[in-house]
Formats: structure tokens, sequence, C-alpha cells
């Protein structure tokens, strides 16, 4: 039997073991969904995240849908924000530093091919170096608030892997 409802506010317990060290733990989350015996749920400032375990969460209060529209908002207009190449190129240090994904995305929707940073797989190792690739390349341009340096570059760019 299922213990939390979508929408419900939980938090997530601060030591989920060594075998999800690498997930966000010692939050506030809201259920999402229940399938396959573990929760997915949305992070503030993270997102949808999946394969929580009920032992893994305690209920703060349910029913706080208004809170998820409220953080999908927020989430919404920072991703606007910072998939703006001007203030990407305002922000170049950030981007280099935090990688912000909508800002690497708008430098990628910068050349003149078709190009999927997830790969023709959806993978997210391919997502993650390419990633890499793009943010090595836009480096000095970022670093000089030369967007039009990097559009000019973008131009002669081919492909990503093969470059």
């Amino acid at each position: 039997m299922q213990k939390f409802q979508k929408g419900d506010l939980v938090m997530i317990a601060e030591d989920l073991g060594p075998c999800k060290s690498h997930f966000t733990s010692g939050c506030k989350a809201i259920v999402l969904e229940f399938g396959w015996n573990s929760y997915s749920v949305y992070i503030e400032n993270e997102g949808a995240v999946a394969w929580y375990e009920e032992y893994e969460l305690t209920l703060i209060e349910p029913n706080r849908l208004d809170m998820l529209q409220q953080w999908e908002d927020k989430a919404q207009a920072d991703h606007l924000q910072k998939s703006n190449l001007d203030w990407v190129f305002a922000n170049g240090d950030e981007v280099i530093k935090q990688g912000h994904s909508a800002s690497i995305e708008a430098l990628a929707s910068c050349f003149e091919f078709d190009f999927n940073m997830w790969g023709s797989h959806g993978e997210g190792f391919t997502h993650y170096q390419n990633t890499l690739s793009i943010l090595e390349r836009a480096k000095p341009f970022l670093s000089n608030g030369d967007k039009k340096g990097w559009l000019e570059l973008a131009k002669t760019i081919s492909n990503i892997k093969g470059d």
C-alpha cells in the first residue's frame, strides 16, 4: 500500500546510505507519483527525480500541489533567464562554474547543424560529454563576455564529437 500521495510535501532523509550517496538528500520534496515500489519527487531548485524509497521520506504536510506549482514556475523563470544568450555572456563566469543546463543548451543552439545534447539514444553520459565539450570551446568567449565571437565560432563548428 502506498503511503504518500501526489502533492504530499515530504522530507528526504539525510542519510540514504552508500548506494545512494549521489542522490539529493536532507531536503524538502513534493511527491509526484508512485511506481515500481518507489516514488518520483520534485525537489525545489532541482526538478523531478525518481527512485526514492518510502522509508527515505517523511511526511511534512499533505496536498501541497500549490507549492509544487510555485517551484515549477520559479524553475521555468530561471530556465528562461539562463537560456537567454545575453544573460549567458553577461554571466559567463557563473556559466563556466555552474554549467547551467539551460545556458549550455543555448550555446549549442547557435550551431548551424541539427544537434541533440542527448545524442541519438538519449544517453545522460552523451549529454555530459557534450556539455564538457561545449563549455571547453565556449570558455574563452564566456570569460570575456564575447557573444559575437561565440556566434562566429559556432558557425564554423560542423559537429561536436568529430571536432
